[in-house]
C-alpha cells in the first residue's frame, strides 16, 4: 500500500524502498487533464518553466490508453487537474477528472487541481459546490494562507479568480468525507451581511498525496514569484512521496499515446493544384522604388486598378498598405467550411472564370504546402510584403479551427454531410475563406511616403517591363482633383433611398441577460456578445456606377474613421470596407509571432479626455474584460511557442484609436522549431523553419479572435452561436497577407460592413450591408451601459450609409 500523506512530513528526506527507479537526467513527466480551457497552455508552461518537466496533455473526454489508467499513470510523477467551464457535479464538464479520485491505495500518486480541479476534488470529499453570491471573473484579489504545506513561506498572495461556483465548506456534509480536507488558503468575502464570508482558495487531502487551488496561478496577474514558490513546494512534496511510496514515471512515453485534437485527413491534392497555378511566381521580388511620393494609396490603386476587379487594398499597423495589382499570373480561392468545397478562380481582363471546384476536408495544409514551396527569399528589406495572399477568414472558418469535446455542437462545422450540392453563387452565399493570390503590388509607406513597385513574376524584372513601365507612370502621374462633393453627391443619390434595419433594443437586452445567465452558471468568464445592422440599398444602373460604389464608400469610412488595420476588398461577389483599429495576429520572416487584443472600449466626446477615459477603463469590470483576453492569448501563443517562448509587452494599457479610447494588451512569442509547444509538437508540418509555415499554423490555432469570443473559447462559442442565432460572417473574422518571404499580418473585422450582393442590374435589384457590433458581457455589465456601447461601436461604420445633405 503507498503510504498515507499524513505518515510523511513532506521533507522527502526518507529512503526509497530497495529497486526504486534511479535517478534520469531525462525531465520528470506530468500528466495534465485539460477541460476545453483558453488558459490551459499557461499552466502547462508555468508547470514546465518553473519545475523542468515535460507535460503531457489530455481532455476530459479522451480514454485512458489501452482502457488501464493505472497502467498509464505509472509513466507520470504527477497529475495536473486543470481549470474549465461548466460545473464539477456534471459528469461531462470533468470527464476523466472522476477517475483520478477513485486510484486504490496501491496505485496513488500526487495530484493538483485547479479550479474546476479544484472542485472536483472537493466534491468528491463530500464538499458542495454551489453558486458564489456573485461571479470573480478577472478578478484579482489578495488571499490569506496558512503559510505551511505548499504555502510555506507564503503568508498572503495577489490571485487571480475565474470562478461563479465555490467550495462551500461551512454547509452541512453528507457524510464525513469533507474532515478529510484541511484548509490551506482563504478568501474574505463581502455577501452583503455582517460578517464576511470565508471562502476556500485552496485545500489538501490530510492522508492522501491530493491537493487543490481555486485561483489561477498561470495568470498574468497573479503574483508569479510567490506562484512559483507554491508550485516548487508541491514539486518537492510530490517527489518525497513518490520516494517513499517507490513510484514515479518510468519508461519511454511514446508521443502517440494521446490523441491530439485535430480530426487526420490526408494531404489534400488541391495543393498540388495551387501549385500548379502559382507557376509564374519566382522565389524572389524584384522592385523599384518612389521616394517621398505625394501620392495617395487611394490614388494609386485607381491607377492600377479597373473598378470592380478583384482588387484589395490593406492598411498594416497603420504604416504600410499593401494594394493589390492584376497580373497575368493573377487567380484566387473560395472556401466553404461547410460544404468542404474550394473553388479556384483564374482572373482575365474581362472577368473571373471558376476552372476547379475540389473537395477539400480543410483548407490549412494545402496552404502551408504551397507558402513552403513558393518560397521568396529576397526582397525590398523594409516591407513586410513581397507576394502571396491577401484576403480573409470568416468568423464560422475561426470556429471550425477550434478544438471540440465529443457531442460538442460545433463539431458539426469539421464533419458536415458530404452529400450537399454546390453553392449558389448567385445568392447571398459568403465563401468562408477568400484569398488573392498577388505576385504585383505597390507598398505606401505611409510615414515617409516612399512607394515600392515590386513583383515576383520574372518577366516584370526585364528592362522596359512592367516594374519600369510602372514606376515611370507613377512617376507621370498625380493626384486626383478632389472629387469629394461628386463623391458626396453620387452616394448620397442611393443612400436616400436605403433602408437600415436596427438591432432591436428589447430583443439585444435580453441576449445580454442570456449571457449573464451563463456567465453565473460557470459556463464562461465572458460572452463577447454581438448583432447586426442591415442597409438595403437600390443598385446603381450602370455597371460602373455598380462598380464604383463600394470603393468610393470606402474612402468616406476611411476619411471619417481612419484606423491602423483600414481594408477595401473586392473578391468575387463579396466587398467588404473596414476601418478596424484591432491588430489580431502578426508574424516577422524571422521568428516572432505578436498579438494586440482590444477590450474596453470609450467614445471621444468634447469633454472626455485620455485622462479621464483612462478611469473609465481602469474599473474592475474594463480591467477584467481585458485580462481575460490577455490569459486566453497567452495560453494561444505558449500553445504554439512552448514554455519561454512568450511575454507580455503591455498590459492594460489605454490607447487612442480615431474615435474611440481603447485598452490593449501587447503579447508576443518566439517560434522556436526545436521546442514547439504542446499544442503543435505532434505536427510533422512544422520542421520547416519557414516562418510562413509557423505563421499559418499560428492563425489556424489561435483563430477565432478571442476578443470577439470571450473566455473559455470554445465553450463560449457554443453559447454565442445559440443565443445570437445568425451567422456572423466575415465580422469578428479576420482579414490581412500571408507574405511568400514569410511574415503575416491579420486584423480582427470590426468597425466594417460587408456586402455579398451579386453585381447586377434586373429590375428593383437592391443590395444588402451587413454591420456587426457588440461588446463583452460580464457578470458586471448592465444592459443599458452593454447597448450604449454597442451603439457607440456601430455608428462608426453606419453613419458613413447615412446621406450627408
Amino acid at each position: 500500500m503507498a503510504p498515507m500523506l499524513g505518515s510523511w512530513d513532506g521533507t522527502g528526506t526518507a529512503q526509497p524502498r530497495s529497486g526504486s527507479n534511479a535517478a534520469s537526467s531525462a525531465p520528470k513527466r506530468i500528466l495534465y487533464v485539460d477541460a476545453y480551457d483558453s488558459f490551459s497552455y499557461n499552466v502547462v508552461a508555468i508547470l514546465e518553466e518553473t519545475l523542468n518537466v515535460k507535460v503531457t496533455v489530455m481532455t476530459i473526454d479522451s480514454e485512458w490508453p489501452n482502457g488501464n489508467m493505472n497502467e498509464f499513470l505509472r509513466f507520470y510523477e504527477a497529475v495536473v487537474l486543470g481549470p474549465g467551464p461548466g460545473d464539477p457535479n456534471l459528469s461531462k464538464d470533468v470527464g476523466v477528472m472522476r477517475d483520478i479520485w477513485n486510484l486504490p491505495d496501491s496505485d496513488l500518486l500526487p495530484v493538483f487541481g485547479i479550479c474546476l480541479g479544484f472542485q472536483s476534488l472537493c466534491l468528491h470529499h463530500g464538499v458542495p459546490i454551489e453558486r458564489l453570491p456573485y461571479p470573480l471573473h478577472g478578478q484579482v484579489r489578495q488571499i490569506s494562507t496558512a503559510s505551511t504545506d505548499v504555502f510555506e513561506g507564503l503568508s498572503a498572495v495577489e490571485v487571480t479568480l475565474y470562478h461563479s461556483l465555490y467550495a462551500n465548506a461551512s454547509a452541512p456534509a453528507e457524510s464525513s468525507a469533507s474532515d478529510c480536507l484541511d484548509l490551506l488558503a482563504w478568501l474574505s468575502l463581502d455577501d452583503g451581511s455582517a460578517a464576511k464570508s470565508q471562502i476556500p482558495m485552496a485545500v489538501r487531502h490530510r492522508q492522501k498525496p491530493f491537493w487543490g487551488v481555486q485561483f489561477h496561478p498561470e495568470s498574468c496577474k497573479s503574483q508569479r514569484d510567490a506562484c512559483r514558490t507554491l508550485l516548487r513546494n508541491w514539486w518537492r512534496m510530490v517527489l518525497g512521496f513518490n520516494k517513499i511510496a517507490n513510484r514515479g514515471g518510468s519508461g519511454s512515453l511514446p508521443d502517440a499515446t494521446i490523441s491530439p485534437h485535430d480530426h487526420t485527413s490526408s494531404f489534400p491534392d488541391a495543393a498540388y493544384e495551387m501549385l500548379r497555378w502559382s507557376a509564374s511566381t519566382s522565389a524572389f521580388s524584384a522592385f523599384r522604388s518612389l521616394e517621398r511620393s505625394s501620392l495617395s494609396v487611394e490614388t494609386i490603386s485607381e491607377a492600377l486598378n479597373q473598378p470592380g476587379a478583384p482588387t484589395v487594398v490593406f492598411q498594416s499597423n497603420g504604416r504600410h498598405s499593401i494594394i493589390s495589382v492584376p497580373s497575368p499570373g493573377s487567380w484566387r480561392l473560395e472556401y466553404s467550411v461547410e460544404l468542404q468545397n474550394l473553388t479556384l478562380y483564374q482572373l482575365h481582363e474581362k472577368g473571373q472564370v471558376a476552372e476547379g471546384c475540389l473537395r477539400v476536408p480543410q483548407l490549412w495544409d494545402a496552404l502551408r504546402y504551397v507558402m513552403e514551396m513558393k518560397k521568396v527569399h529576397s526582397g525590398h528589406s523594409q516591407v513586410p510584403f513581397w507576394g502571396g495572399f491577401l484576403g480573409y477568414f470568416s468568423y464560422e472558418l475561426s470556429l471550425a479551427c477550434l478544438p471540440h469535446p465529443k457531442g460538442s455542437p460545433q463539431s458539426s462545422y469539421e464533419h458536415p454531410t458530404t452529400n450537399r450540392a454546390p453553392p449558389d453563387t448567385s445568392a447571398e452565399d459568403l465563401p468562408d475563406v477568400s484569398l488573392l493570390w498577388c505576385e504585383r503590388s505597390i507598398i505606401v509607406d505611409n510615414s515617409t511616403g516612399n512607394i515600392i513597385i515590386q513583383s515576383t513574376a520574372e518577366p516584370d524584372h526585364r528592362p522596359a517591363g512592367w516594374l519600369d513601365e510602372t514606376l515611370q507612370l507613377l512617376q507621370n502621374h498625380s493626384n486626383i482633383p478632389n472629387e469629394e462633393d461628386s463623391d458626396r453627391s453620387f452616394l448620397d443619390s442611393i443612400l436616400r433611398e436605403g433602408k437600415i434595419s436596427y438591432p432591436e433594443e428589447g430583443n439585444y437586452k435580453e441576449q445580454i441577460d442570456a449571457c449573464k445567465a451563463e456567465l453565473e452558471a460557470g459556463e464562461s468568464y465572458e460572452l463577447c456578445l454581438s448583432c447586426e445592422t442591415s442597409i438595403n440599398l437600390p443598385t446603381p444602373t450602370t455597371k460602373n456606377d455598380r462598380a464604383v460604389f463600394p470603393w468610393k464608400l470606402y474612402k468616406r469610412l476611411k476619411k471619417y474613421n481612419p484606423a491602423a488595420f483600414s481594408a477595401f476588398a473586392t473578391l468575387g461577389n463579396v466587398k467588404i470596407l473596414s476601418s478596424s483599429p484591432e491588430s489580431f495576429l502578426s508574424w516577422d520572416r524571422e521568428s516572432t509571432l505578436e498579438m494586440k487584443p482590444m477590450k474596453g472600449t470609450v467614445r471621444k466626446s468634447p469633454d472626455m479626455s485620455m485622462e479621464k477615459a483612462k478611469e473609465i477603463l481602469g474599473s474592475t469590470k474594463e480591467m477584467a474584460e481585458n485580462l481575460m483576453i490577455a490569459d486566453l492569448i497567452r495560453h494561444d501563443l505558449y500553445g504554439i511557442c512552448g514554455p519561454g517562448g512568450v511575454h507580455v509587452e503591455k498590459l492594460l494599457e489605454v490607447e487612442d484609436h480615431g474615435r474611440v479610447f481603447s485598452m490593449i494588451t501587447h503579447v508576443k512569442g518566439e517560434v522556436r522549431p526545436d521546442r514547439l509547444g504542446v499544442a503543435v509538437r505532434h505536427m510533422p508540418q512544422l520542421k520547416s523553419p519557414n516562418m510562413a509555415v509557423h505563421g499559418l499554423t499560428a492563425l489556424q490555432r489561435c483563430l477565432p479572435p478571442g476578443s470577439m469570443t470571450g473566455a473559455p473559447k470554445e465553450r463560449s462559442c457554443v453559447h454565442l452561436k445559440r443565443i445570437e442565432a445568425r451567422k456572423r460572417g466575415i465580422y469578428s473574422g479576420v482579414m490581412g497577407f500571408l507574405d511568400l518571404g514569410g511574415g503575416g499580418s491579420f486584423s480582427v473585422m470590426i468597425r466594417m460592413a460587408f456586402s455579398c450582393s451579386v453585381d447586377n442590374r434586373d429590375e428593383n435589384c437592391r443590395q444588402t450591408w451587413r454591420i456587426g457590433a457588440g461588446g463583452a458581457i460580464t457578470t458586471l455589465s448592465t444592459t443599458e451601459g452593454e447597448w450604449d456601447e454597442m451603439l457607440t461601436k456601430l455608428r462608426t461604420v453606419c453613419t458613413v450609409f447615412t446621406p450627408t445633405t
